[in-house]
């Protein structure tokens, strides 16, 4: 540990921090102000049937019934690889590092499913890592909190719309050890540095899960999005 730069890790998290904050001193989970066209996006989405991927499907994680679309990759492609594993897990077992904002690149999911696009084009090209996940009953994201390989504090913050099939006795999303009520449709940011999780009720329930970049730029664009009451 004698040769690690602590001061330019200091110095990175320091910066993250106040960005972080400037987002969350609004709350930790915010409405922004505009619905996805739920209609549209299920005929947008029938044409990628067999385009799903099992999501993260190693070791014991196999019997967890969720599989995955990418919106945003490495490379544009569809294959899952590495987009739809732990990036954690993943960086440790190939050496290579790889950060939420590296997988910024459309794929052809993006392309088509038009209903998506109001709310990741002000974004562009800052999206990061951007997936549609598809649950089956039990289907689920255990508690956790979000993180980065190099650094305490992540270079994103995040953004998740509950899509079709979702609603208080469907689907549950919790934020903090509490139960977060929320409208199908709507993209909420929330704050991921605290433990969060999802769980299915439901065959078929499918949500958006959207990395940003946490950039100046992008914390002004979010908090221009939030809705007003």
């Amino acid at each position: 540990m004698a040769d690690v730069d602590w001061g330019s890790i200091q110095r990175v998290n320091t910066e993250r921090m106040q960005l972080f904050q400037q987002l969350h001193l609004y709350g930790d989970v915010i409405p922004l102000d505009h619905v996805i066209n739920l209609d549209l996006l299920d005929i947008e989405l029938k044409s990628f049937e067999k385009s799903w991927v099992p999501y993260n499907a190693v070791g014991k994680k196999k019997s967890n019934p969720r599989e995955g679309l990418s919106v945003t990759s490495l490379d544009g492609g569809m294959s899952g690889v590495p987009d739809l594993f732990s990036l954690y897990e993943w960086s440790k077992e190939t050496g290579r590092k790889v950060s939420e904002c590296d997988f910024n690149v459309p794929t052809e999911a993006y392309r088509k499913c038009t209903a998506i696009h109001r709310l990741c084009e002000p974004f562009m090209p800052n999206v990061g890592r951007c997936r549609f996940v598809r649950f089956q009953p039990g289907g689920h994201f255990p508690p956790h909190r979000d993180g980065s390989v190099s650094y305490q504090i992540p270079d994103y913050f995040r953004i998740l719309v509950p899509l079709n099939r979702t609603g208080d006795d469907r689907f549950h999303f919790v934020l903090d050890g509490r139960l977060v009520s929320y409208e199908p449709g709507r993209p909420y940011l929330f704050n991921a540095l605290k433990t969060h999780s999802v769980v299915s009720f439901e065959e078929g329930a499918v949500t958006l899960a959207l990395s940003v970049a946490l950039t100046q730029e992008n914390v002004a664009k979010a908090i221009s999005f939030f809705k007003i009451y």
